[in-house]
Formats: structure tokens, sequence, C-alpha cells
């Protein structure tokens, strides 16, 4: 390879690790942004899954005392449920349906403990009220500004910096650009 050929075969490479550092960049920024609209569903749906948690709880017992007496207008279907397929009894119906709840409840708890630790690093934060207000009792950015009070610019910029701490603690590294 001649000397001529060696300096294009340089540039070309070069230019093809720009592109490739460029493309992981914008990759790296849009997964960024993915994250916080993850971190801000996670923030609205915190209150609901504690609520759910108590329904979930409210329903166990209502299984407990649930008669599953035989009705002609309600059909059971069970997976293998063949002629040879073996029958649950109400007893085993009743287990396998709280334990279907128990589940739920298991990985609503396990979101609401993951978020308790990451708002705990916040919450000494002099605008911590802000993600209450906005994610939690779903205030608009304008309606926070009067209540708080400060500029409706002040509320965008603190979130922005609450939530950037919140992707941290959520996700680590990861939240970085």
């Amino acid at each position: 390879m001649n000397k001529k050929d060696m300096e294009t075969l340089k540039t070309e490479i070069k230019a093809a690790v720009e592109e490739v550092g460029h493309r992981l960049i914008w990759a790296g920024s849009r997964r960024v942004k993915d994250l916080a609209k993850l971190t801000k569903k996670r923030l609205y749906a915190y209150p609901q899954l504690k609520g759910n948690i108590e329904r979930y709880k409210l329903d166990i017992e209502d299984i407990r005392q649930e008669t599953f007496g035989k009705s002609k207008s309600i059909v059971i279907f069970q997976r293998n449920s063949g002629d040879n397929a073996e029958k649950l009894t109400i007893e085993e119906q009743r287990a396998a349906k709280i334990r279907l709840i128990e589940q739920k409840i298991e990985r609503d708890e396990a979101e609401i403990k993951e978020m308790d630790a990451a708002l705990a690093q916040i919450e000494d934060d002099p605008y911590y009220r802000l993600i209450q207000m906005r994610f939690f009792q779903k205030m608009s950015r304008d309606e926070i500004a009067e209540e708080f009070p400060c500029d409706p610019t002040t509320v965008s910029r603190q979130l922005g910096r609450l939530l950037d701490t919140l992707n941290i603690s959520l996700y680590g590294a990861d939240a970085l650009t």
C-alpha cells in the first residue's frame, strides 16, 4: 500500500470513528431523555401504587370470604382443562387468586421502596415540595408558582434539577450524558 492510499485509509477510518461517536452520543442523550420520562411516569404512578396496595389487601380478604359456589352463568377456564385435566379444588382456586394478588402487592411495594429511597435523597432540599405538588397533587407549573410562591420559570428549573438528582438515584451512571 502506497503512502497516498495509507493517508486515504486513515482519513476514512477517522471519519467512520467520528460518525460512530456521534451516533453513540445521540443514542446516549436519547436514552437519558427516555429515563427522564420514565422517572416522571414513576412519580405520577407513586400515589396510585400506594392506593393499589390497600385495595389489593381488601381484595384478598374478599377472596378468603368468597364462596365459589356452583353457578351456571360462571365458567372457570383453567390451563390444560381437557378431559384428562385435574380440576382445582375451591381452596386451590382461592389460593391461586390470592397468590396473583400477592405478587402485585410485592411488585408495587418494591417500586414504592425504590422511589422512597430516591425521594429521600432530595427530601431536605428547599424545593422538595415541588415534586409533591407536581407529581402527587398533579398541579400545573403556574398553580405551583402561585402557591409556593415563586416564578413559573423557577418552578421548571428547580423541578428539572430535582428530577436530575432522582434520575441518578434511580438509574445511576446510566442517567448521565
